[in-house]
C-alpha cells in the first residue's frame, strides 16, 4: 500500500464509519500495518475528566492489555505539557526507556524499545494521539513516514473536531430540550394554578378589551364560558363608569393599584362588589392590565350591617337619655292635670279629658323610649320604613 492509498483508506474510514471508537480502531490497524509497528493504540481526550485515555488498540499482548486499557494521562499536569503527547508534531524514539519525552510511568509498566506518538489537536488543544510500539527493535522513522503520520494526525484532528462539534450540538440540544421541558412544566403549573385558584384573574387592554379570564372570574360574573366574557368590553362591567378612570389614577410609580374596591355587573343582571389588585405591564400584545378580583359582596354587606347596627345602638342610647330627661317633668304635668280635673265642673272636665289622655299617651311613649334596646321598623311598609317604638322596647325572646 502506498502513501496516497493509505490516506485514501483512512479518509474512507473517517467518512463512512459513524462510531468514533470503531473508526479509531480501524485507523490504528491500517497505520500499524503500513509502518510495520508491532502494536498500536489510539487515545482520546475526555474533556470533562481532563484526561487522555485509551479508546482503541491493535495487536496488544495479553499481559499488557489490563495496564493499557486502564491507563490515563492527566492533561493539565505540568509534565504532560512537556511530553510527546502535547507536541505539535510526530515524536519518535528508538530508546523509549531513557528518552525524557517518553518519561511516563505508564510506559515503564510494559517496557518496550521504540515508540512513536502521533498527536492531533483541535483548536490548539490536545484532542488525542496514536501511539505505535516496537517492543524490542530499535526503529527509526524516515522523513517520508513522519510526514505521512503527520497527515494521518491531521485527518484524525478533523474527525475529532467534527465529533466535538456534534457532541456540543447534542449537549446544546439536550439543554434546550431540558429548558423547554422546564418551561412547559412551569407553564402547566401556572395554568393549573390559574384554572383552580378561587380568585378571579383577568387581563385587559387599557381601552377595555378583555383577552384572558380564569374560571373563578366566569363564575363570579355569572358567564357560562370564557368566550362569552371575552366578548364583553370590560368598560361595560363597571356599575360606575368613573371607577375605571379612578383605578387608572390609583396606579403607583410601579404601575400597581392595590385593594381597589368597585361594583361590577354580572351577566344575570345583578351586581357584585369586588376587591381588585391591578398592575400595568407591557408584553407581546402591547400595554395591558392584569390582576386579581376577589368577591367581597358578603363582607361588604356584613360591614354595612355592622354600620347600621352601630347607628341603631346610638339611636337607642339617645332615646334612653331623652326619655330620662323628659319623664320627670312630664310626670309633673300629668299629675297637675289630674288634680286640676277634680276641681272642675263636668263640662270643663269633658274639655280637659282629651288633654289628660294625650299626656298619658305621651308618658307611655316616653316609657317605651326609656326601655328601648333596638330599632324595629314596621314590617308592612318596606318601601318607607317607620320606627315601631313599642316593639323596639319589648324584651327580645331567648
Amino acid at each position: 500500500m502506498g502513501d496516497a492509498e493509505l490516506l485514501i483508506t483512512i479518509a474512507h474510514i473517517l467518512t463512512t464509519e459513524a462510531d468514533l471508537t470503531e473508526a479509531l480502531r480501524r485507523v490504528v490497524r491500517e497505520v500499524v500495518r503500513f509502518v510495520g509497528a508491532e502494536t498500536g493504540a489510539a487515545y482520546r481526550v475526555d474533556r470533562e475528566q481532563r484526561v487522555l485515555a485509551p479508546v482503541a488498540a491493535y495487536r496488544v499482548p495479553k499481559h499488557t492489555l489490563p495496564v493499557l486499557t486502564s491507563a490515563v494521562l492527566p492533561i493539565d499536569e505540568p509534565w504532560f505539557r512537556e511530553s510527546a503527547f502535547a507536541g505539535g508534531s510526530v515524536t519518535a524514539s528508538d530508546d523509549v526507556q531513557t528518552d525524557a519525552r517518553f518519561a511516563f510511568e505508564l510506559f515503564h509498566r510494559f517496557p518496550h524499545r521504540s515508540g512513536v506518538v502521533v498527536p492531533f489537536h483541535v483548536d490548539g488543544d490536545v484532542a488525542g494521539a496514536l501511539y505505535l510500539v516496537w517492543w524490542k527493535r530499535a526503529e527509526r522513522l524516515d522523513l517520508t513516514r513522519v510526514s505521512l503520520l503527520e497527515a494521518v494526525g491531521q485527518q484524525l484532528a478533523l474527525l475529532l473536531r467534527a465529533a466535538w462539534r456534534r457532541a456540543e450540538a447534542e449537549r446544546q440540544r439536550a439543554e434546550a430540550e431540558r429548558h423547554r421541558g422546564e418551561a412547559l412544566a412551569a407553564e402547566a403549573r401556572y395554568h393549573g394554578l390559574v384554572e383552580h385558584i378561587p380568585v378571579g384573574i383577568f387581563r385587559t387592554t387599557p381601552s377595555g378589551e378583555m383577552f384572558d379570564a380564569n374560571p373563578a372570574l366566569l363564575e363570579m360574573l355569572k358567564y357560562k364560558d370564557r368566550e362569552a366574557l371575552l366578548a364583553v368590553s370590560a368598560n361595560a362591567l363597571w356599575v360606575n363608569p368613573d371607577d375605571r378612570e379612578r383605578g387608572r389614577r390609583l396606579l403607583d410609580a410601579e404601575g400597581v393599584a392595590r385593594d381597589f374596591q368597585v361594583e361590577l355587573r354580572t351577566n344575570e343582571g345583578g351586581t357584585v362588589w369586588v376587591r381588585m389588585n391591578v398592575r400595568a405591564i407591557v408584553d407581546n400584545v402591547g400595554e395591558c392590565w392584569e390582576g386579581t378580583i376577589e368577591d367581597i359582596t358578603d363582607q361588604r354587606r356584613a360591614d354595612e350591617a355592622e354600620g347600621r347596627a352601630e347607628t341603631l345602638r346610638a339611636v337607642a342610647q339617645l332615646a334612653n337619655a331623652a326619655a330620662h330627661e323628659i319623664n320627670n317633668p312630664l310626670a309633673v304635668i300629668v299629675g297637675r292635670l289630674e288634680l286640676l280635673r277634680r276641681d272642675l265642673t263636668p263640662e270643663l272636665q269633658a274639655k280637659l279629658n282629651p288633654i289628660v289622655e294625650s299626656s298619658r299617651q305621651i308618658a307611655k311613649i316616653i316609657t317605651h323610649l326609656g326601655r328601648m334596646t333596638r330599632l324595629q321598623t314596621l314590617d308592612d311598609m318596606p318601601a318607607s320604613p317607620m320606627l315601631d317604638l313599642r316593639r323596639s322596647s319589648e324584651p327580645t325572646s331567648k
